[in-house]
């Protein structure tokens, strides 16, 4: 059949790790399983591919081996092929499934430690990326950077290049991704291969298969947030050139930033002075007792924030009270 007109990629269902993190503390990470919720999530994403499907497709699923992947490509075929609302297309025995390890998670070693130990990970790893953001925006050679800036930046979980000890960076992930993706390219000139491929993986590997297959910088990927829970990531090929285009307005963190910044409303650099109209009983006894006190144009447009930023961008100095640190560009 050559190209499937379809490929589609959804994240595992909600897992226990994903409701509890201390469980991989003493269960592997390929061991964990999902929740109650997650079985409803995947079964319900099993009806909506029905809903995206021809009643002529052929099916391919290329599953991750972990159990969560492998319980919500489950949960999709048995919505997939119920009779349950309404008759189904699909029989089970015609759907070819594989397990494709390289499509497994992020690994993040055997057992991860515990909550402080992986606190203090997670904010390594976000020092990674964050610092190297934040830098270069000034034109002396050198940038201030505080904590506060540096956890402020810190939902940018798409470090490319940092590699958890005794596991994987996003980078050693993208080269086992990039076999696969070869490997999936090379089946598409057989004769028997599906109408529909379903790859069930997870958040991060979703991202860097996006990033092999359409070419992302690693600046954007870094910029991607993750997909949800059962969340499709639809390519369709299109009829003119046969190149796979895709369907999903990606999820970015500096359009969050920039959505919330619009959100909230401008503030009046000059205060607005009320008009006094007096009590009802016309008594204005105590007028001048409930006025505050009344202050000078220094005191009433000073901004703390200025000093602080003056005093940050002194070169060869550091604030500790404020955690800041000069860095060189």
């Amino acid at each position: 059949m050559g190209k499937p007109r379809m490929i589609i990629l959804i994240r595992h269902a909600q897992s226990e790790g994903n409701k509890n993190r201390e469980i991989h503390q003493t269960v592997p990470d390929h061991r964990v399983k999902l929740t109650a919720e997650g079985w409803k999530q995947a079964e319900a994403a099993g009806l909506k591919l029905r809903s995206l499907l021809r009643p002529d497709d052929t099916l391919h699923f290329f599953t991750s081996p972990y159990r969560r992947t492998r319980e919500t490509t489950e949960g999709i075929l048995n919505a997939l092929t119920r009779s349950n609302p309404t008759p189904s297309h699909f029989q089970r025995q015609t759907i070819k499934v594989y397990e494709e390890p390289r499509l497994r998670e992020q690994d993040f070693g055997n057992f991860q430690p515990g909550s402080q130990e992986m606190a203090r990970m997670w904010a390594e790893r976000a020092e990674y990326v964050c610092i190297r953001l934040l830098i270069g925006q000034r034109h002396d050679g050198y940038r201030a950077v505080n904590q506060k800036e540096i956890a402020n930046v810190r939902p940018i979980q798409g470090h490319f290049f940092y590699r958890i000890p005794n596991g994987e960076s996003a980078a050693d992930a993208y080269d086992r991704v990039s076999g696969f993706n070869d490997t999936l390219w090379r089946s598409f000139d057989g004769d028997d291969f599906a109408s529909v491929c379903v790859l069930v993986t997870h958040g991060l590997m979703t991202r860097v298969f996006l990033m092999k297959w359409y070419h992302f910088s690693v600046e954007y990927f870094e910029d991607l947030r993750n997909v949800d829970h059962c969340e499709f990531v639809v390519m369709k090929k299109s009829k003119e050139n046969e190149k796979y285009i895709l369907q999903n307005k990606l999820r970015t963190w500096s359009q969050l930033r920039k959505e919330k910044a619009e959100m909230r409303e401008p503030e009046s650099p000059i205060p607005v002075r009320k008009k006094w109209v007096g009590h009802q009983d016309g008594n204005d006894v105590d007028y001048h007792m409930r006025q505050a006190q009344r202050k000078n144009t220094a005191d009433m447009f000073a901004d703390d924030d200025i000093q602080q930023i003056e005093q940050l961008n002194m070169r060869g100095e550091t604030d500790k009270a404020q955690g800041t640190v000069i860095m060189p560009l």
